[in-house]
Formats: structure tokens, sequence, C-alpha cells
């Protein structure tokens, strides 16, 4: 047993901290404690909001358009029961009771296409601007404020398409008003933010050990939450008749989930850390502020803008000390790379309305196959995220080993105390996800190879392997954030949500619209082409990423110096007995006082 190197001593006074209050939180009784199953246990109550207005969305867009262009196709029971579901007089009418030449109507058509389009942009730009911002606010206010504000503009946008659909002739600009559903929704974050949210309270509550694992469970539950929504959605218009029922649901399951953060839910950060995030974030705008000064008036007013964009530097390389006194220092890009592997598979979350047009083209679907599809890879997804991939991580993942050190404390008289940290190999999620993103690269290789309808369906399911690469790749990141220093975790994942939306709600959808409507006529399969690229970028990029090895791992807890140190010292010829590796820790303007 050896005390830390002083390089070492800021990470392992916080891990005092955490020490004291992890022994805090056993006096407490069970449903005060930190757990991550305050959030997992109703992720499936607030995603299932998600899924439950999905579709009917479209419905609604179609209806308010074919009542303001084709007027004439109406009468007036059909009106008053697409417009209200309350009052006797009304009748309840159904969706699917609508004229079908409100479907086939090219000038419907073009206005709900319109629409759509300014809703998805809408809210993917705001959610972009935003989450970052509200995530890492969260750090300084706690979990509960994200889950309460993201779930609140969830259910403004609700109300919004309930108050324009009931009394939209009488709204400025009429049907348009309807975009002021995602307009305060992405203000507020949306449901991106719900899932930064339930991410960073995983982060939060999770030791190193099991943070892969539970994070599976975590998109595990969110895919269960949005495949469960379109079935509370069907029971709700059949017991009404009414599609806007299915948003007075959603906005009632909202207000539920909200009552439930406010009431039950405990948070996942503690008033020290709470307290050291807000220092960190003092100091940063001090430091800003006084930068700007010397920057002119155009920087001063810019500055608002570029503080939502402050998330992404928690993933900025780090400069690591050398090895031995021959050497320079060099720079860790691992985190950045990590970070771009992530959002470069999400490049592919655009392409399933193209395979859907490519498959109905190619193999005659029609909405009833493709919605088979859709349920196998969704709930195949579900299945293994929350039950397979856990058992996977806990019976292969190796085991954990536990060593003594010494840390500094104030209550002991020799200004020290032994404490016991479990240690394992960091490299098993960094395996996991490259072993995860070959295997579906794998399957849309193959989809190239042999295109028919079985292997579409193969191609769905041998993608739930690929599913696992989410939430092993975050935990790479978040590893590999806390062993530079890095305290915010959730700076960390609203990065991470701001690169999500900018690749798979910005980028992708222009990048495979471009790509199947320039080839669609001529080599209609370069969609899948376009997602085994991408794919194969997101498993290079990540290949370069490393992480230390399970010796290293020990040898910065312990001072003890690793075998692979040892010979890389040795070569140039220097003594580093008493020299463990070492991070230059990231200063105190950027993140504040190091969680480990």
């Amino acid at each position: 047993m050896t005390r830390a190197a002083s390089t070492e001593t800021e990470p392992l006074v916080s891990r005092d901290t955490d020490t004291t209050t992890n022994d805090r939180q056993n006096t407490l009784p069970w449903w005060k404690r930190q757990s991550p199953w305050w959030a997992l246990s109703a992720l499936p109550l607030l995603f299932s909001t998600v899924g439950i207005v999905v579709a009917p969305k479209i419905e609604v867009y179609t209806a308010l358009a074919c009542m303001a262009h084709k007027p004439e196709v109406f009468d007036k029971q059909l009106t008053d029961g697409l417009l209200s579901i309350v009052g006797p007089a009304m009748r309840h009418v159904a969706a699917d009771t609508l004229p079908q030449i409100c479907a086939t109507d090219p000038e419907v058509r073009r206005v709900v296409a319109k629409l759509s389009a300014a809703e998805v942009t809408t809210l993917g730009i705001l959610s972009c601007l935003t989450t970052g911002w509200w995530a890492s606010l969260s750090d300084r206010t706690g979990r509960r404020n994200l889950f309460f504000v993201s779930t609140f503009g969830m259910l403004c946008g609700n109300v919004v398409y309930i108050l324009v659909a009931k009394f939209w002739r009488s709204l400025p600009g009429q049907y348009w008003c309807i975009l002021l559903g995602p307009l305060l929704e992405g203000i507020f974050g949306g449901y991106l933010a719900a899932t930064v949210a339930a991410n960073s309270y995983v982060g939060d509550t999770t030791p190193e050990n099991n943070r892969s694992r539970i994070l599976a469970i975590n998109f595990g539950l969110i895919f269960a939450g949005v495949s469960l929504g379109p079935v509370i959605g069907d029971f709700a218009t059949r017991y009404t008749g009414n599609i806007i029922s299915i948003f007075y649901v959603a906005a009632i399951l909202q207000a539920i989930f909200i009552l439930y953060t406010r009431l039950i839910m405990a948070e996942s950060i503690s008033e020290e850390k709470q307290h050291q995030a807000r220092d960190s974030w003092k100091l940063h705008h001090e430091e800003a502020q006084q930068k700007l000064q010397n920057q002119g008036w155009l920087a001063y007013l810019l500055s608002p803008l570029l503080s939502v964009f402050r998330p992404l530097t928690a993933l900025r390389p780090t400069v690591k000390g050398p090895l031995g006194p021959l050497r320079k220092p060099r720079r860790d890009w691992s985190l950045l790379l990590a970070a771009i592997s992530f959002g470069a598979l999400f490049i592919i979350a655009g392409d399933v309305p193209f395979k859907f047009q490519y498959a109905a083209a190619t193999f005659g679907w029609t909405a009833k196959e493709n919605g088979y599809w859709l349920t196998l890879s969704t709930g195949s997804r579900g299945i293994y995220l929350t039950a397979i991939l856990p058992l996977i991580i806990k019976y292969l993942k190796p085991p954990t080993v536990e060593i003594e050190i010494e840390v500094p404390s104030d209550t002991e008289p020799s200004g020290f105390k032994t404490v016991k940290q479990k240690l394992e190999s960091p490299t098993f999620d960094l395996r996991l996800a490259r072993i995860s993103i070959f295997i579906e690269a794998t399957s849309y290789i193959a989809m190239l190879v042999f295109p028919t309808p079985l292997t579409l369906y193969i191609l769905g399911v041998m993608s739930t392997c690929g599913s696992a690469f989410p939430p092993s790749v975050q935990s790479v990141i978040l590893s590999l954030y806390i062993q530079d220093g890095g305290q915010e975790i959730g700076k960390v994942f609203g990065a991470l949500g701001v690169i999500q939306i900018l690749c798979a709600q910005i980028i992708s959808p222009m990048l495979y619209g471009f790509v199947y409507v320039a080839t669609v006529t001529v080599f209609p399969l370069s969609i899948f082409v376009l997602s085994a690229a991408a794919i194969l970028t997101a498993l290079s990029i990540l290949w370069f990423v490393r992480m230390p090895s399970h010796d290293e791992v020990i040898a910065k807890h312990s001072g003890v110096p690793s075998p692979s140190l040892l010979l890389d010292s040795e070569a140039d010829g220097a003594d580093v007995s008493s020299e463990p590796n070492r991070v230059a820790p990231r200063t105190a303007g950027e993140l504040g006082t190091p969680l480990l």
C-alpha cells in the first residue's frame, strides 16, 4: 500500500468526499437513497408519450390541411368530430374515416410535407441549441429539474396541438400556429433533453463497473416506452373515437411524470457536487467576461450564442504528462475521437423512411409490411438492451480488483486515511462498442450482397446487436472524461446530445434525401451503401481510441508503475520507479474540482 503521488492528490480528495457521501447515503431510508432505478422505473411512462403522438401528428396535419384547402369534401358531422371530443351534440369520428382524397390530394400532401419538415427542423435546431445548456445547468441545479423542464416542454407541445386542432380557424396563421408546439418543446430541450437527463442520472448513481450494463437497460427501457406508445394511442382512439384524444392522454401522462419527479424521485447529485459545479461555472463565467472585455462588441454580442455550445468543451483533447524525462507531453485525443465516432453512427438515423420507400418500390411492401419490420426492429432492440445485453456484460466483463490506497483526510491525525478502491479493466466497454458496430456493419454489407426481403428482416434483427454501441461508447466517453479530472457529467451528456441532434436530425435527413433522390432511378441500394460507409467510418475512428490498461489504472491509483510504463521508460533510460502515470488536469475554469 502506497501513498498516491502529489499529482494524483486532487482526484483522491474528491474520491474521499464521494466515500463520505456514500456513507451518508447508506444511513438514509431506502426511499431517500440515490439509485438509477428512480429514473429507470419511470422511463417507459415518459417515453411512451413520445411514441404515442408520432403517427397522430401526421393525421392532424392531414386533416387540418384538408379542411383548409378542400373544405368541400367535409360535411359538418366530420368537421365537428375532428375538432372536438366533448359535447353531447358531437359525434366522435376516428381518424381513419377521413376521406381518401385528403391523403392523396397533391395540395394537401404538399402542405403536410411542409408542416412535417417545419416541425422536424424547428425541433431539431432548437433542441441542438438548448439541450447542452439545460444539461450543463442540471450539473448545478440537479437532474430532477432537467426532467421537469424537458417534460414540461413536451407537455406544452401537446397542449398546443389540442388548442390549434380545436380553434385553428380563429387563430392568426390558422393551422401554421401548430408549429408553436415544436417551438416550445425545442426551447425546453424536448425529448432529447429528457434522454440526456436519464443518461446523466444513470451516470451519477452508477459505479464504473456497472455503468455500461445500466446504460444498456436505460436505452432498452426508452425503446420499450416508445414502442408502447402506439399501443396506448390505439386504445385511446378506439375508446374515444377521436384522434385528438391521444394528445390528451400524452399530456396527462406527462403531467403524472412531472409530479413523480417533484414528489417522489430522489435527486442524483449531492448538494456538495452541485456547489462545486456552481463554483466552477462562476469561475468560468468570470474568466469569459474578462476575455470579452478585450475582444470588442462583436464578441460580446455573440457570447450568449457561444455559451450554448459550452458543453462541447468537455470533449476537448487533454494534455498528458510525459512517460519519462526524455519525452514531451502529448495530447490525448481519445475522448474527442470517441465522441466523433458516436456522432458518425447516428448519421444512419435518417435511413428508416428511405428503407420503407426502397422496400415499397422493390418488394411491393405496404404500410402493413413496413409496420411489421419496424415492430420487429424496435421490439428486438428493447429485448436485447434490457435482458440479453445486461447478462452478457454481467458474465463476460472481467471481475473488479480491490486495492487499498491512502487519501488525504481532515479527520485523521496523520492527515491520511486508508480506503478501499474497486478497480476494473476499462477496456471491456471499448471492445463491446467495437464488436457491436462491426456486427451492424456486416448486416448492411449483407443487404448489399443479397438484396431480398428476408435479408432486410435479418438486417433488422442483426442491427439489434449494434444497439449496444450507444450505451457502451457513452460509458467509454464518461470513463475517459472522469479519468481526465472532469466532474460535470451532465455537461458531457449534453455535448453528446448536441452531437446526436446535429447528426441524426439535421445532417442525416438532408444527406439521405439528397443521395436517394440522386440515385433512386439508377441504384436504389445507395442508401445501404451510405449507411455502411457511416458505420465503417465510426468503427475506423473508434479504433484509434485508447483507454488505459488494467495495469495502468492500478498504477495510477496506487503509485506503482505499470509494466508497460516501465518498458517504455527503460527504453528512454529513465528511472520511473516512483513516478506513476500522470494526467494534466483540466483548469478549474473549464471543469472545476475533479470528481475522481
